[in-house]
């Protein structure tokens, strides 16, 4: 399932990772986009975003989200997303984890809606 508007996209990635669907997560990302990792360095392309995608899900990573503001200009969006939840750490204990996310997306030509740049870290 893809989302057909931008508001949908943050819904989709929490339902997708918390159920540990890492096809479908992946599916969310443009094939030529990009990702700020935490430590700030810029992740290039889906099938390397896969990798953290992957780690989110090893590390039992869930997560509720809302979304506090979408701006939209033709087939570009910009999401202004609060995600909050848990994950466990390096010695499996669970802690909280709040990201204060930007997104941007674009519109396919199918009409879904996918991350070209995202930023989990983005309003911090």
């Amino acid at each position: 399932m893809l989302p057909r508007k931008p508001e949908d996209w943050p819904r989709l990635f929490v339902q997708h990772l918390n159920s540990g669907d890492l096809e479908a997560v992946v599916a969310l990302y443009a094939p030529n986009a990009r990702f700020v990792a935490t430590s700030g360095e810029t992740i290039v392309r889906r099938d390397s975003i896969r990798d953290v995608l992957a780690r989110m899900i090893r590390s039992k990573t869930k997560l509720q989200s809302h979304v506090m503001k979408a701006i939209s200009a033709d087939d570009v969006a910009v999401l202004y997303t609060d995600f909050q939840g848990t994950a466990l750490d390096a010695s499996e204990k669970t802690i909280d984890v709040r990201y204060n996310a930007i997104e941007v997306l674009r519109q396919q030509p199918d009409g879904c809606w996918k991350s070209i740049v995202g930023g989990p870290n983005g309003r911090e």
